[in-house]
């Protein structure tokens, strides 16, 4: 459980880092050239979206790498390519839980720590699509 822990950790922490850095980016490349509006929606949006499917695929790679060093697996058996978690980790990470694909052992751990983190960087995201939105010129 200790290293279900660990990488719980250190993929909540690096993606929490990457999107601060993404928003940064959106509000900073926004403001400097004066992007607003309907146009500041679509950067914000690219950008973010770029962020959320980074963040999952980090997560997938957490996925591989648990069931590598065998704290956990997925019940089904056809999970056995990079795209197969990197789908399990997007479904997961946007919290729509699907459930033909889930995870055993303390995967089930981490794939709770993604939903959470996941939903919390897309609240962090919509917050600042709004921002960028409603930014008025200077």
């Amino acid at each position: 459980m200790i290293v279900a822990w660990l990488l719980a950790v250190v993929l909540f922490g690096l993606c929490g880092v990457l999107h601060a850095r993404a928003m940064a980016f959106a509000m900073n490349f926004t403001d400097r050239n004066d992007i607003i509006g309907m146009h500041g929606l679509v950067v914000a949006l690219y950008v973010l979206a770029t962020a959320h499917v980074a963040e999952a695929g980090l997560y997938a790679i957490g996925f591989i790498l648990g069931e590598w060093i065998g704290i956990g697996g997925f019940e089904q058996e056809n999970v056995n390519s990079v795209m197969d978690f990197f789908y399990f980790s997007v479904v997961n990470y946007t919290s729509l839980g699907l459930g033909d694909i889930y995870p055993t052992g303390h995967l089930r751990f981490l794939a709770g720590i993604e939903a959470l983190n996941g939903f919390l960087l897309i609240s962090c995201s919509a917050s600042t699509i709004f921002l960028v939105t409603t930014r008025r010129n200077h």
